[in-house]
């Protein structure tokens, strides 16, 4: 009798943020824009670039470079905004995040993924998957619904509530 090994292989899209590769699970990942007009929301956090129109829904936009810590960047013809589905608190949230570039989609054994890294009490990693090694360096795999606390899915579940009188429409 022939046995069967099944081994659990995921899709991630890798993303470039800063010098880093992240990736966060496909099944997370909406849909891939173009960088394009974002309308400011008064008195929201630095990281929050906004809201766009994107087919009559209006959609947050985060700038991961900021979110991470990072300088902002000025965008080029690589900079794009990755749609994502988060799940916190029972809310769904679609949130769009600002990324240097997107590279590919990659298939990954779940034997390949490393623990998330132990950085000490003062930097928060509850956002980190874990990590995975291809061609010598580490990406690491983002989990999605804890990029961002509790009060934050909050506030960009209210900034999704926003009027679209004035939002320029996106088409897919």
């Amino acid at each position: 009798m022939d046995e069967f090994v099944t081994t659990e292989i995921n899709s991630y899209l890798i993303f470039k943020i800063g010098g880093e590769e992240y990736a966060a699970s496909a099944g997370k990942v909406q849909r891939i824009l173009e960088l394009q007009s974002i309308t400011k929301i008064p008195k929201a956090q630095v990281y929050m670039k906004g809201v766009i129109n994107l087919m009559g829904q209006v959609l947050p936009v985060i700038d991961a470079r900021l979110k991470m810590g990072l300088e902002e960047k000025e965008p080029d013809n690589n900079t794009c905004i990755i749609v994502l589905e988060i799940k916190k608190l029972g809310k769904v949230v679609e949130t769009g995040i600002i990324v240097d570039s997107v590279q590919s989609v990659v298939e990954i054994q779940k034997e390949e993924i490393k623990g998330p890294p132990s950085l000490g009490v003062e930097v928060n990693a509850d956002f980190i998957h874990g990590l995975v090694e291809q061609d010598n360096k580490f990406i690491m795999l983002l989990d999605v619904d804890n990029v961002f606390s509790a009060d934050e899915v909050i506030s960009l579940s209210e900034a999704s509530q926003i009027e679209l009188e004035e939002l320029p429409e996106t088409k897919d």
